[in-house]
């Protein structure tokens, strides 16, 4: 495992998932093997990644000896790994899954971990996990000020902060500069578009429902430079980290 990447949000409905679930297809394609560990009681990686008639079986499952660690993990779109958890990441940790995350971390090149919107206690947690944070937020002013804890979090819990995706920009919010300034690195502005609500509705990826928008070549680039920033660590090295980091805060 080369990478464990949190995308967090200081507030819910952010667009956070929505992100997780387009760069893990794009890098994908980029012929990297990614899995998703999907924390979010809601599910909604796991309905926007894959294709599943009845109700899913989850880590949850597992602990309870009604499911193998095999029948939890989903393969979906690119061949995107995901592992629905069934809790939160803080129950997950408790629960000591230590064979799941040896067989993520062994099928799996890059791992994103999608936890719920908000800033508290599990998104901590899942920033201990991670080697990479990527923040979301939107150009309004509650956003920025929920969103401003988090690279100085990451910073103290020795965590890469990758950057901001400014995300559903309106004319007449706060300014991009405003956002590089407060809170650092915007690596990228998704403006608002009906296209995001009707990918959403029709649970595909807005870069498959609609490739020629406008978020959906900035996504591209995103995960064009995130492909870059991956490409930028020493290999061995960063792998160990990476594991290490994963086991120490989920399998203590």
């Amino acid at each position: 495992m080369k990478e464990v990447f949190v995308v967090v949000s200081g507030k819910g409905s952010e667009g956070k998932t929505t992100l997780i679930v387009n760069l893990a297809v794009l890098m994908a394609q980029k012929d990297y093997r990614v899995a998703v560990i999907d924390f979010d009681p809601s599910l909604n990686a796991l309905s926007s990644l894959c294709r599943i008639d009845d109700i899913p079986l989850t880590a949850k499952n597992v602990l309870d000896g009604f499911a193998s660690i095999e029948d939890i993990i989903y393969s979906g779109i690119s061949g995107v790994e995901v592992i629905p958890a069934g809790m939160g990441i803080r129950e997950f940790r408790k629960a000591e899954l230590k064979g799941l995350l040896d067989m993520v971390a062994g099928s799996a090149d890059i791992l994103f971990l999608d936890i719920r919107g908000g800033l508290s206690e599990e998104s901590v947690l899942a920033i201990y996990a991670s080697t990479s944070v990527l923040a979301v937020t939107e150009p309004k002013v509650e956003s920025l000020e929920a969103s401003l804890p988090l690279p100085g979090i990451a910073e103290r819990l020795k965590a890469d902060f990758v950057g901001v995706v400014v995300n559903k920009k309106r004319d007449g919010e706060v300014e991009v500069d405003d956002v590089d300034a407060l809170i650092g690195n915007v690596i990228a502005e998704i403006p608002y578009d009906e296209a995001v609500k009707k990918s959403m509705a029709s649970g595909s990826p807005i870069i498959f429902s609609s490739p020629m928008s406008k978020p959906s070549k900035i996504l591209n680039e995103v995960a064009d430079a995130i492909s870059v920033w991956v490409g930028s660590f020493e290999g061995e090295r960063r792998e160990l980290a990476a594991r290490s980091r994963l086991f120490k805060a989920l399998c203590p």
